[in-house]
């Protein structure tokens, strides 16, 4: 089978594989979409230390069954799943407190040294599976991973109805952070961002107002847009310091930001802007086995504009080009995917 190496900084290769052998309770699946994640780009140009040559990249993704293995009895050849790749024990001590995704001894499919789906093929745990809801293409279905940080952090944050929501960032995560709040029938969505297209992009998806902190002061804005009574929950899916600090400034007496971006490991924070106005800073890291599951059934209920997060999809041989482009011109992409079957854009 082919593969997508990842071979160090800048370097992508293509190369044949044995076809992986399903362990007891794992099943053989014919990867059929895979998203490119900012992580994935993050990693590729060996910028976080978080993709460890050689290894295979991809964390977003929907297959076909090929084969159960032994032990594995609930899915059958020819299904179509959507993967949670966080593989977790189910025995330490977070994983029985329900936080799988903080699991002791967990394994994320396409991190470090962990083999994930930018390839033809992979063997997979059956528990990590999920039924691909009818009427749902492979690509929708890949979209569950990013949906379901996004839920994650939207949950955390707890009851937004009638609530003034500020999200700071427009990438991906932020547009699906933004459909999510939406279903919550908040007061009004604010989204903040540096890039005018993402901006444009954050209306289409519903937010009431944008603010461009590069084109007008960023506090009064938020003043103007919610009637002086400013933010009661903020949400920051960049992870910078100028963002973390905006996420706190903006919030009311009492508001709370939770904290989904980890772009910058350490930063310069006033403590005094959280403490004396008796503000919470709530940190936010992917998504529960549990809420994943959850996420699959809001994709299936048609609820998400999820279709119009996808920019274009291409295959594994334009991966680098992608990678590249996707670097240097990263306003022209919300999200794309890849598509093991197909070549150079077209379907087998």
């Amino acid at each position: 089978m082919k593969a997508l190496k990842y071979m160090g900084p800048g370097k992508l290769e293509i190369q044949e594989e044995q076809m992986p052998v399903p362990r007891e309770q794992e099943v053989l699946l014919r990867l059929r979409a895979c998203g490119i994640c900012g992580s994935d780009v993050h990693g590729y140009l060996g910028l976080t230390g978080r993709r460890i040559a050689p290894m295979t990249m991809g964390h977003e993704f929907a297959a076909e069954v090929v084969k159960p293995g032994a032990g594995a009895t609930k899915f059958k050849e020819g299904d179509r799943v959507i993967v949670q790749p966080i593989h977790f024990c189910g025995t330490c001590e977070n994983c029985k407190r329900g936080l799988t995704n903080m699991c002791l001894n967990k394994r994320f499919f396409g991190v470090l040294t962990v083999n994930g789906a930018m390839a033809e093929y992979a063997a997979v745990p059956e528990k990590l599976l999920y039924k691909l809801p009818d009427n749902t293409d492979y690509e929708i279905g890949a979209l569950a991973e990013p949906y379901a940080v996004a839920y994650g952090a939207v949950k955390k944050a707890g009851n937004l109805e009638g609530q003034n929501v500020l999200i700071i960032g427009a990438g991906a995560i932020g547009l699906c952070i933004l459909q999510i709040v939406k279903l919550q029938n908040p007061g009004r969505i604010i989204v903040s961002d540096l890039s005018d297209t993402r901006l444009a992009a954050a209306r289409a998806f519903g937010a009431d107002e944008v603010i461009n902190p590069k084109d007008e002061d960023y506090m009064e804005a938020v003043s103007r847009y919610t009637d002086g009574r400013m933010i009661d929950t903020s949400i920051e899916a960049v992870g910078v310091q100028a963002a973390a600090n905006q996420s706190i400034k903006c919030l009311k007496i009492g508001g709370q930001a939770i904290w989904v971006g980890m772009s910058q490991k350490e930063m310069e924070i006033n403590m005094q802007d959280i403490v004396c106005s008796a503000r919470r800073v709530i940190g936010s890291f992917n998504y529960t086995h549990e809420e994943f599951g959850e996420v699959v059934d809001l994709i299936g209920s048609g609820r998400l504009n999820a279709a119009k997060l996808i920019t274009k999809t291409i295959s594994l041989e334009e991966v680098k080009d992608a990678m590249d482009d996707l670097h240097m011109n990263p306003d022209d992409y919300i999200k794309v995917m890849i598509d093991p079957s197909i070549k150079r854009g077209k379907r087998k």
